[in-house]
């Protein structure tokens, strides 16, 4: 794949209005468990946006603060999902995505509920995303406290020390569209086509490194991620997921070993060179040993950890012939 020539066609313009290229459907996808507080904030952004054909689906995982009931009254638009319990983060998001995807979606944005947007995200999310091997779009993600300083741009795959790192370099405006290795999950348009060619979010995680596995699931199919400079956001960084938890850590090396299990020719040993260094520089280097019990028995119970299929979705094709039946 020639990366360097495909990047030509898609040198962003400044966005006056949509007239140069279609209004696609783009529906959003939020998933919420507690923090409504946090919630309100998005969805009050998003309310926002000035791109014309978009829609808002929250799916909640058993809250149990109140956040269905006040995101019905707060903000009647929005289409609201009630899980009976909390799947996780990617059973949660897939039953959003799936209703998106079956009222016709062209791209679903997945977006974390302790964000807020810029009103112009969508317009150049969408306009990115006719490139003919869009797959995911990437905007940049500010610190929320700290608005002009980049938290992520996407990521990449560090050799030595091993590690995925998220990419924190300041693009201007006018520069090209980047390709990236890793998509970060706090908010990224997902075309149609990466869902039908790639699948949806893999359950086998509950949380923690499935954003990173639809990366390399729809890099393997031929797609790009591409990360675009122009289209911001602000994010406040683990408000659901406490970094300083037990169960955080735990989660970090259940998922590690479950990405690892699926993705590398070595499971064994990238797990080794990986979350071994992960541990030393999280663990004894910020002195946080008392974490190392519950980040190792979630390796344990990745390395066990049935992998699921990954859930697929029908394209438009198939579904006009079975209406045709």
């Amino acid at each position: 794949m020639n990366i360097g020539s495909d990047l030509v066609s898609v040198k962003p313009q400044k966005i006056v209005d949509n007239r140069t290229f279609p209004y696609m459907s783009v529906w959003i996808v939020v998933l919420t468990w507690n923090n409504y507080a946090d919630t309100f904030e998005c969805l009050r952004s998003l309310r926002a946006l000035t791109y014309p054909n978009y829609h808002v689906v929250v799916v909640d995982n058993a809250s149990n603060d109140g956040t269905p009931v006040r995101v019905r009254s707060d903000f009647p638009e929005v289409h609201l999902i009630e899980n009976a319990g909390n799947l996780g983060v990617p059973a949660g998001y897939n039953v959003g995505f799936r209703y998106a995807l079956e009222h016709g979606a062209d791209g679903v944005v997945m977006l974390n509920n302790d964000t807020a947007v810029s009103p112009d995200l969508l317009h150049h999310l969408v306009h990115a995303a006719q490139h003919p091997q869009a797959g995911i779009l990437v905007p940049t993600a500010f610190y929320f406290n700290a608005p002009t300083k980049i938290w992520s741009a996407g990521g990449r795959y560090r050799w030595f020390p091993p590690a995925i790192i998220m990419e924190k370099r300041r693009q201007r405006p006018g520069d090209p569209l980047r390709v990236l290795e890793y998509a970060i999950g706090s908010c990224i348009l997902i075309t149609r086509r990466a869902f039908e060619q790639a699948g949806l979010l893999d359950e086998t995680y509950f949380f923690m490194w499935e954003d990173l596995d639809l990366s390399v699931r729809i890099r393997k199919a031929g797609l790009l991620i591409l990360g675009v400079p122009q289209a911001a956001l602000w994010h406040k960084v683990s408000q659901s997921t406490q970094p300083e938890s037990p169960l955080f850590w735990r989660m970090h090396g259940r998922s590690g070993a479950i990405y690892y299990r699926r993705h590398s020719a070595v499971p064994y040993l990238a797990m080794v060179l990986h979350l071994g260094y992960f541990a030393l520089r999280e663990f004894l280097a910020k002195r946080q040993r008392h974490f190392i019990p519950p980040f190792l028995k979630g390796i344990g119970e990745g390395l066990i950890q049935p992998l699921k299929e990954f859930p697929q979705i029908q394209g438009r094709r198939g579904r006009e012939d079975q209406r045709a039946l």
